[in-house]
């Protein structure tokens, strides 16, 4: 297996290599987040210290721009231009399978849609060089370091850990998703609740509609039950166990953020929902 050929190059390479970017990629990803955030920061998809996406693009890029490897210029700009193109795909792929993007570019000047900027894109060009110019070759210098036997297992021993944890990842980032699908939904339903009761627990409109429509006062009770229950549903799926989703919400801007602004509006709600139970009393008093 590790003898076949793929782009003039054997699979043992490439593997080595993928491994080598995607640990060193997380070592600074991990590095750069955790002085950010001024605390330890795990910024791999899974938990182990890998971030494939680098490994991937790093590949990628290489063979794709190894003809032309001594002209700068070419290299600098065709690598611009593709990775930026991969960042675009991963962040496409990741709003169809996960429901968002885990990075966010809104603060920088010159973005797209907060998923390109060009302070990144620049960067990339200058990436592409330092990796044809010194990174491969220090990959190579590690992979000098042990013996190809040696090589092999540690190979094998990486692929498997990396499957398996690929997995549990991936299940915990769906799993997220749906939860977070699912208290959206019900933040929804309270807003809508709340908007009725915004325009209808007036106390002059209260009494109007109390004297004039009986089904009107039946109606806001109902939703007076219903706002109770959803209330208490939102409660609950934010106290169930993100066990498998811990590592997204402590890792990733993205989740971190909508979390917040929950907390706001579920803040917010709670006042508004306090003021109109505070109402409902003082119109059945």
């Amino acid at each position: 297996m590790w003898e076949i050929q793929i782009l003039g190059t054997d699979v043992y390479h490439i593997v080595q290599w993928f491994f080598i970017y995607s640990i060193l990629g997380w070592v600074v990803e991990s590095i750069y987040m955790s002085f950010c955030n001024k605390k330890w920061t795990n910024r791999g998809f899974i938990h182990g210290p890998i971030c494939p996406i680098y490994g991937v693009g790093a590949l990628t890029v290489y063979f794709i721009l190894k003809p032309f490897s001594h002209n700068y210029i070419i290299l600098y700009f065709c690598g611009t231009i593709l990775a930026t193109t991969l960042e675009y795909i991963t962040a496409i792929i990741m709003q169809k399978i996960f429901g968002c993007i885990w990075w966010d570019y809104n603060d920088k000047p010159f973005n797209y849609k907060g998923i390109l900027c060009l302070e990144s894109s620049i960067a990339w060009g200058f990436y592409t060089i330092f990796l044809f110019a010194f990174l491969h070759k220090w990959a190579n210098m590690i992979l000098g370091l042990y013996s190809r036997r040696t090589g092999e297992v540690l190979a094998t021993i990486l692929i498997v850990y990396y499957i398996v944890d690929f997995i549990i990842s991936l299940i915990g980032a769906i799993d997220l998703n749906e939860k977070l699908k699912k208290l959206s939904s019900i933040i929804d339903e309270i807003q809508r609740n709340l908007h009725y009761r915004n325009i209808h627990l007036d106390k002059k409109v209260i009494r109007e509609k109390l004297d004039n429509e009986p089904k009107e006062n039946e109606k806001i009770q109902l939703e007076d039950k219903n706002l109770k229950k959803l209330s208490e549903q939102y409660t609950k799926e934010r106290s169930h166990n993100f066990f498998l989703s811990k590592h997204f919400i402590k890792s990733y801007q993205a989740f971190r953020v909508w979390g917040r602004k929950e907390m706001e509006k579920e803040n917010c709600q709670e006042e508004e929902i306090v003021k109109a139970e505070m109402e409902v009393k003082e119109r059945n008093s």
